[in-house]
């Protein structure tokens, strides 16, 4: 498989993740089919916040100059590659995390997220606004379908 489409592959969700309706009325299977979506493609962490930002050496956590005689120059200058390389891999996947859920929410729901920094945040305030709506959604159908009855002299 060539590169370009294995990334392809990993940039989309499966036809079986519809959409999230501006009513909220699918949120419920929305959610559980977004979540094992992206939880097969390892992104999860991020909306849950269980992958957080990796930890980089600051300056007061740098070895003093007796530790620094014992470590080699390649010694610091892998330590230092690997956590360049392990925030570039962080930052790539929150991008790839929040390009899948961009692909599955309206317009009107992503101008929301704006503002918010990570996935997790986005994540979040989805949950909370399309639970509200999903549940209002059910409910006026619910009063919609009590209140319907059968004419009179009207055949069910």
């Amino acid at each position: 498989m060539s590169a370009v489409t294995a990334t392809a592959l990993a940039d989309t969700l499966p036809s079986s993740v519809l959409k999230l309706e501006a009513s909220g009325l699918n949120w419920a299977i929305f959610s559980l089919h977004f979540q094992d979506a992206i939880k097969a493609k390892g992104y999860w962490g991020h909306f849950d916040g269980t992958t957080p930002w990796p930890l980089v050496a600051k300056p007061e956590d740098a070895p003093t100059a007796a530790e620094t005689t014992e470590m080699t120059a390649t010694q610091s200058v892998a330590s230092s590659a690997e956590e360049l390389a392990a925030v570039a891999q962080w930052d790539k996947d929150e991008q790839s995390a929040k390009l899948l859920l961009t692909q599955k929410i309206l317009d009107s729901a992503l101008m929301k997220l704006q503002n918010k920094k990570s996935i997790q945040e986005h994540w979040d305030t989805i949950v909370r606004e399309y639970t509200e709506k999903g549940a209002f959604s059910q409910l006026e159908l619910c009063t919609h379908f009590l209140e319907m009855k059968c004419p009179d002299k009207g055949d069910i």
